[in-house]
């Protein structure tokens, strides 16, 4: 597997690729038959890590940090613009490198091309059941709610008819956790769709993961309920189907706004992974 260039963001590590270059590290971890994972970190997990080293440390260690987030690709950009060393100026300047990097988020984002591309887990779910399809990998579908993965299992195959999904499971805490391993042994996947809420991802790909041998283990988050537009994984109160954002929404990088108004008990994770997270960036910055 060839180096990938990385960058720092609030001292979390994300690495700096297109697509090409994701899939082809992919495939290089699939012929190392090796344990690997894949993380998709987005600004709020970039924020629960400032606080738990524990998830940090999971995130750090990924064989691939794909930027799920574009508030991740403004502060890439922004981090690395120079600063004078003279402090009145050194407000002044900062100021305007905010707002500048912030308004090129919509009306030019190409600007921003510190990570070259958003790969986003929604779509990095097709992008690589595309690949397995080609390649004839072993695909399990672990997580979500109940019935959610066999439907998305279904939808992919609808796509791509030779995709090899070996087998479908909810596991914890609807399933026992030793069956969901026993199961995977007996199946012997490549690759492992992990549709968990990110802070039990990355316990599992610290915890569970190191039990199994030569599988490839990627967190996708509420990828599968967008697929059969199920009910969010996280909604409490809230049981509407989770939709995604149309195509003309994520192409000005405004997903987190429709997450907002689509699921309004949404209000304060988006605050964390807008507001709060620019502000911590900001001060970073300032700091260092």
């Amino acid at each position: 597997m060839l180096p990938l260039k990385i960058v720092e963001i609030l001292d979390v590590k994300v690495h700096a690729v297109r697509l090409p270059e994701a899939l082809q590290a992919i495939t290089d971890m699939v012929r190392s038959r090796k344990n690997h994972y894949i993380v998709t970190p987005n600004p709020e997990m970039v924020m629960y890590a400032q606080k738990h080293e524990w998830f940090k440390s999971v995130l750090n260690n990924a064989s691939l940090s794909l930027v799920d987030g574009v508030g991740l690709i403004w502060a890439a950009k922004y981090l690395v613009l120079p600063m004078t060393r003279v402090p009145i100026l050194r407000q002044i300047q900062e100021f305007l490198q905010w707002l500048i990097t912030g308004a090129a988020v919509v009306f030019a984002p190409r600007q921003l091309n510190v990570i070259p591309e958003h790969l986003r887990g929604s779509d990095m779910v097709w992008e690589i059941a595309k690949l397995a399809s080609e390649r004839n990998y072993r695909i399990f579908l672990l997580g979500a709610g109940p019935g959610v993965a066999l439907k998305a299992a279904r939808v992919m195959q609808t796509l791509y008819p030779r995709l090899n999904v070996v087998e479908v499971m909810v596991g914890p805490p609807y399933e026992d956790e030793v069956d969901v391993i026993q199961r995977i042994q007996q199946t012997n996947p490549q690759i492992i769709f992990l549709a968990y809420p990110a802070d039990k991802q990355m316990k599992w790909m610290k915890d569970t993961l190191p039990q199994l041998k030569n599988v490839i283990a990627i967190g996708i988050g509420g990828a599968l309920d967008f697929i059969v537009q199920g009910t969010a994984m996280n909604a409490k109160v809230d049981r509407s189907p989770a939709i995604r954002a149309p195509k003309w929404v994520r192409d000005i990088e405004l997903e987190w706004l429709w997450r907002f108004l689509t699921q309004p008990w949404r209000k304060d994770r988006v605050k964390t992974a807008t507001i709060d997270f620019m502000l911590k960036v900001r001060h970073y910055k300032l700091e260092k």
